[in-house]
């Protein structure tokens, strides 16, 4: 999905046909990215400066003080220090 705009102070992306919270953002230059539809959690991986969103099922994702990820469709993304 492409990145149609991103405001880092309210912390929303918007891509092509979804709006999207951000979990986590290193340095903008990637982002752990999260949406809730129909009482499931969705989960994105996106770089930047490629204007560009992956929806993913699993997360390879690490935030710039070094902490883990792990997602579940039913309670969403939970942060691992």
């Amino acid at each position: 999905m492409n990145i149609i705009d991103i405001d880092f102070e309210k912390g929303i992306v918007q891509s092509d046909f979804k709006t999207w919270t951000i979990v986590s953002n290193d340095n903008n230059q990637y982002l752990l990215l999260q949406r809730e539809e129909n009482g499931r959690y969705h989960v994105a991986e996106a770089d930047v400066m490629k204007k560009h969103l992956w929806e993913v099922k699993e997360i390879n994702y690490r935030d710039p003080e070094g902490g883990t990820f792990v997602f579940d469709e039913d309670s969403g993304i939970t942060h691992i220090a």
